[in-house]
């Protein structure tokens, strides 16, 4: 068991007072209401992400190992070829 030091205000800590003994069942009633009440926004991500991948029809990605790197474009004589899809698209 662990002992934890909380401040309270002096009416609270009145109304607690007679509940001395059972302050460790209410704390964990009031923390099991909060978390059914208002999931963390990460879990709720975790969560959907789970269902999403169980179901098959998504496939996750997997994270990059490496980063990734830029390439130069290659320099390549004649007409650039966005010129010669507008050429071919006129002749349609």
């Amino acid at each position: 068991m662990s002992t934890i030091t909380i401040e309270v205000p002096r009416e609270l800590a009145e109304r607690l007072s007679p509940y001395r003994e059972k302050l460790p069942q209410i704390l964990e009633l009031g923390l099991a209401h909060l978390e059914s009440v208002s999931p963390r926004s990460d879990d709720i991500r975790e969560r959907t992400l789970r269902v999403l991948k169980a179901t098959g029809l998504v496939r996750m990605p997997n994270p990059s190992p490496l980063p990734r790197r830029r390439h130069t474009p290659i320099n390549v004589p004649g007409k650039p070829l966005s010129e010669l899809i507008i050429e071919q698209r006129g002749k349609l």
